[in-house]
């Protein structure tokens, strides 16, 4: 005997005898959920990149000094490094994601409390991600930021279009680090329950 339960797609048939795992169902649309939003979060950082250096070409194509051409790859530089640190961070919140998923599969065996202590410890671990992503942000939008500094004073360009165009660059990337914490906040949200 067949049971029919309407899915998104239309009627879904469960055999006979066969329990549908509400839970699993659930850990695993959380799952695939956490990734479509890596994927969107890795695609903007890329999209941020590709126009960071097609700003930085037509600024290139335009400046005759040769120190305004090193400060703009300085921070070309310096804003790639960002998005790679910040792709590794996505990354570990999907592993961790990943990890969540693998405790609900295991928890088909085990008691109830079991569970909830194991659900307690994947999001005390997602905290501690979430604190050490939020601490490699700071890190890296500081060296983003002394590097820009050092590098107008250095290069005599405090107050010239090339100084303007570094603090706009570094504008940008204080946008991202701010759109990345908000991002990390409601990836802090509560898990599963």
């Amino acid at each position: 005997m067949d049971t029919q339960e309407k899915g998104p797609g239309g009627q879904v048939n469960a055999a006979a005898g066969e329990q549908l795992d509400v839970m699993e169902s659930m850990t695993q649309l959380y799952t695939s959920g956490i990734e479509r939003l890596a994927e969107i979060q890795k695609k903007g950082l890329e999209f941020a990149v590709q126009h960071n250096a097609d700003m930085v070409n037509t600024w290139k194509k335009h400046i005759v000094a040769a120190p305004g051409v090193l400060m703009l790859d300085l921070a070309t530089t310096a804003f790639e490094r960002y998005a790679d640190t910040q792709k590794g961070a996505i990354d570990l919140v999907v592993e961790q994601t990943h990890a969540l998923a693998g405790l609900v599969k295991e928890r088909k065996g085990k008691a109830t409390d079991a569970m909830e202590e194991g659900k307690t410890r994947v999001q005390e671990a997602v905290e501690h991600s979430i604190a050490a992503q939020k601490t490699a942000i700071d890190y890296s939008a500081k060296q983003a930021k002394v590097a820009f500094e050092a590098a107008k004073q250095q290069l005599g360009i405090a107050g010239t279009p090339v100084g303007k165009a570094a603090d706009t660059m570094q504008r940008g990337i204080d946008v991202v680090v701010d759109a990345q914490k908000e991002l990390l906040d409601v990836l802090k949200g509560p898990t599963l329950h």
